[in-house]
């Protein structure tokens, strides 16, 4: 996926994040990861672990533990 592809899935991870940013963060992390393991495909999935994982940032607080906590779920390291 090109870098135009992986800023849109940035941007989506992060407007999911904004809807569930109510309560307890960790909870919200959770709930965030757990949409993108059951509506993302499996490239987005890879493409946006792979993002984190190269540092080049942009994900809020809350979509970046999601992502990570995504990572260890489908057996990428994070």
């Amino acid at each position: 996926m090109g870098s135009d592809g992986t800023n849109k899935l940035v941007r989506m991870a992060n407007q999911i994040a904004d809807n569930f940013d109510y309560g307890k963060r960790d909870k919200a992390a959770a709930s965030v990861s757990d949409h993108l393991m059951r509506f993302w495909t499996p490239d987005m999935k890879r493409a946006i672990v792979e993002h984190r994982q190269s540092g080049k940032g942009g994900l809020n607080e809350i979509a970046d533990e999601a992502v990570r906590s995504l990572a260890e779920t489908i057996g990428q390291p994070a």
